[in-house]
C-alpha cells in the first residue's frame, strides 16, 4: 500500500461530450436515429413509442430526464451491440477536431483520457473505444425511473474525484463547455478549459477562478 502511494501519479484528462468533444448534442442524435434503428430490429411499436416520448418532450409535457429514461429503456430492450456501435460511429463524425487535438497533446505526454458526460453509457462506451480513450463517466440506466440520475453537476464532480482516488491518478485537465460542470471547475479552476463559451458562460466560470478558454473557429 505504501509502495503504491509512493509511485508517481499518472495524469488524467476528463472531457465533456456534448458541445465539447463533439459539436452538437449526442442525445439529439440518439433521439433522431433510434426510431430507424428500432424499425431495423422489426420493432415498429417501439419506434412509435419513442416518437411519442420525444413529442411529449418537445411540448414540455415531460422532463428531459424522463424522456431520456424512456428512450434508453426501449433501446436497451431492442437494440443489439452493433446498433450501439453504429450510433457511436455516427456521433464520432461530429468530433470537434480542435478539442480532439488538445486531448491528443495531453495523451502524448502520457495522460489517460476519460469522457465525463451526462450522456448515457450505452453509446458513450463504444464511442470511447472507437476513439481509443481510456474510460467513461456517464449516466447509468436504472430500472426504477426515480433512481435514474444524469451524470452532471455535483454527481460528475464526485465521480471524477472517486476515479482519481481509486486509480491513483492526478487531474491534468478538465475540458467542458457547460455551466453544469461548475462544481468540477470550482474544485479545479486552474486545470479547467472552457470551450467556446458565451459571454454569460465565460462570466460564470470566471467567477470560480477559471481563466483558460479554447475558442474553436
Amino acid at each position: 500500500m505504501v509502495e503504491r502511494l509512493q509511485e508517481p501519479l499518472k495524469g488524467a484528462t476528463f472531457v465533456d461530450l456534448d458541445g465539447t468533444l463533439i459539436s452538437g448534442n449526442s442525445t439529439h442524435i440518439f433521439m433522431k436515429r433510434l426510431p430507424r434503428l428500432l424499425l431495423k430490429r422489426r420493432a415498429p411499436g417501439a419506434a412509435i413509442c419513442t416518437l411519442w416520448q420525444t413529442w411529449l418532450r418537445s411540448m414540455r409535457i415531460i422532463s428531459h430526464r424522463k424522456m431520456k429514461w424512456h428512450l434508453t429503456k426501449t433501446a436497451r430492450r431492442h437494440l443489439l451491440e452493433t446498433d450501439w456501435e453504429d450510433l457511436a460511429d455516427t456521433i464520432a463524425q461530429s468530433v470537434n477536431t480542435h478539442v480532439a487535438d488538445l486531448i491528443e497533446s495531453r495523451r502524448r505526454l502520457g495522460c489517460l483520457t476519460y469522457i465525463a458526460t451526462a450522456a448515457i453509457e450505452e453509446y458513450t462506451l463504444p464511442l470511447c473505444h472507437r476513439l481509443g480513450y481510456d474510460g467513461v463517466i456517464a449516466t447509468k440506466f436504472t430500472d426504477d425511473i426515480e433512481e435514474f440520475a444524469e451524470m452532471k453537476g455535483v454527481a460528475k464532480h464526485e465521480a471524477i474525484d472517486n476515479l482519481l482516488m481509486q486509480e491513483n491518478l492526478r487531474l491534468e485537465s478538465f475540458i467542458t463547455d457547460h455551466p453544469d460542470d461548475l462544481p468540477t471547475a470550482k474544485a479545479y479552476p486552474y486545470l479547467t478549459v472552457v470551450v467556446n463559451p458565451s459571454q454569460k458562460t465565460a462570466d460564470q466560470f470566471r467567477e470560480v477562478g477559471v481563466t483558460r478558454y479554447l475558442i474553436c473557429e
